[in-house]
């Protein structure tokens, strides 16, 4: 049994070892435990491809020179359906990536939502971007990990068979992606300065989970003792933190945030809950404006019109005041949460004001949705070190944990512009599928000013605050 299993045995997991990990759905795979490469994959999350179409408008697809030459030798013309008045390829900084209909659609997207190139010529001469989509393939150590993008409307619904059946087609993906340079990868620092390494990264990962489980406990309360035994992680030494006392270190921190965070004060007191500072929640609809942003390939070409308007927008949402500026819907979330729902638009205008009083709905529907999510994040280490702009696990955890209060703000906003009181488990859907487009690929969450605004939201302590106002 590894170091990290026992632990989690002796904090409380009373299964043996191996039914543990099966029944409990548990944050490990078999092969950390073992000396091979494998791929880990999120025991909590189905997909399966639903045909919405939005991956191949809202994605700018680069592809290598091999992938190039392949295109090029498939002999694509009018006959085929590809448009006549365009290159398919066009050469950008990073190489070549595949062009883009007057729609923002990609040049072989067909009129019924399908690949023209998986069409004629099956999915394996597809570029191996599209093949991966909405995998993500992360490293970690002696292995790799693998994510999910919830910005796909079928992971965010949980859509299809489970993905730890996938396992082989995941691997052959991976082992594609990496081919020969698969090299061994630093981990990231525990903090600015503070070394770290995979093994200890897994056993804190493993108490976090163990965290996140309890789902007899409101889903505001389990992220709330997270950021506590962050909180009082981050204070600890270099020494404290060292391999052979992080074991006894952890379940101490652990306890001292559940007395930090008890469950009778927040089940008695979560509808009055603490209004966060003023200078907390202007900060919070910056990051909203910032993943709400997408610059598809029609934005791009839209021209400087356009994108005056967007500084413009950016602008309102930093101060807050008067109506929230409209949000048009990602092609994605449009076709799944609003065409295939019956819904019309264009929704009301809604005041910022508006987004602030609490709010009913199915809180049990909104907490699976946001453990499965974290499930994902954290199993997958995509909120840190390479896989997230650089940052360190603590802060990439505090972005991560973040993204709770925006998605729910943005939740807020799609349930107001259609005049409800409630929110429902859609609305948080949607407005998830909206913002992980940008979680750990937007090039904005990587300026120094964004790193800034998370630290200094853990320097006030006000991510706890705002996680409970949202959450109310």
């Amino acid at each position: 049994m590894c170091e990290s299993c026992q632990e989690l045995k002796s904090g409380g997991l009373k299964l043996n070892h191996w039914k543990a990990l099966a029944e409990r759905q548990s944050f490990f795979f078999y092969g950390w435990c073992m000396s091979r490469l494998s791929v880990l994959l999120p025991q909590l999350q189905n997909w399966g491809c639903h045909n919405c179409g939005g991956c191949c408008r809202e994605h700018r697809i680069t592809i290598t020179d091999a992938e190039h030459q392949r295109i090029e030798r498939q002999g694509w013309t009018v006959a085929d359906g590809v448009p006549a008045d365009r290159p398919l390829m066009v050469s950008s900084a990073a190489g070549w990536r595949l062009n883009h209909q007057d729609d923002g659609a990609c040049v072989f997207l067909d009129a019924a939502g399908l690949c023209r190139i998986h069409s004629k010529y099956g999915e394996s001469a597809k570029p191996l971007a599209c093949r991966m989509y909405p995998y993500a393939i992360h490293p970690a150590g002696s292995g790799l990990t693998a994510s999910l993008r919830f910005s796909c409307p079928s992971v965010v619904q949980n859509l299809g068979a489970p993905v730890a059946a996938a396992r082989e087609a995941v691997e052959a993906l991976a082992a594609e992606a990496v081919a020969a340079k698969q090299a061994d990868v630093p981990c990231p620092e525990l903090r600015t300065g503070v070394p770290f390494d995979w093994s200890r990264l897994t056993r804190l990962l493993a108490w976090l989970e163990r965290g996140l489980e309890q789902s007899e406990l409101p889903f505001v309360l389990r992220l709330q003792r997270l950021l506590g035994l962050l909180e009082l992680l981050e204070l600890a030494g270099t020494e404290t933190v060292a391999e052979d006392s992080l074991g006894q270190l952890l379940p101490a921190l652990y306890a001292a945030s559940e007395r930090a965070y008890p469950a009778v004060a927040v089940s008695a007191g979560s509808a009055g809950a603490r209004r966060p500072q003023r200078l907390a929640l202007t900060m919070l609809r910056q990051l909203a404006a910032q993943l709400l942003r997408h610059d598809t390939a029609a934005m791009v070409s839209s021209g400087p019109v356009r994108r005056l308007g967007l500084l413009c927008d950016g602008l309102r949402m930093t101060l807050g005041w008067g109506q929230v500026p409209e949000q048009a819907d990602p092609e994605s979330v449009r076709v799944a949460f609003v065409e295939r729902a019956g819904l019309s638009e264009p929704r009301r205008r809604v005041r910022f004001s508006d987004l602030e009083s609490v709010l009913g709905g199915g809180q049990s529907e909104l907490d699976e949705l946001f453990h499965r999510y974290f499930h994902v994040k954290l199993q997958g280490r995509a909120f840190c070190g390479p896989a997230f702009y650089g940052y360190s696990v603590i802060d990439g955890l505090r972005s991560l944990v973040l993204m709770y209060p925006a998605v729910l703000w943005v939740a807020r906003l799609r349930a107001a512009t259609e005049g409800r009181g409630l929110l429902e488990l859609r609305d948080v859907q949607a407005a998830l599928a909206t913002l992980d487009h940008n979680f750990g690929y937007s090039p904005v969450l990587a300026l120094a000013g964004s790193r800034r605004r998370v630290r200094q939201l853990a320097q006030l302590r006000q991510i706890a605050p705002l996680v409970a106002w949202y959450g109310r």
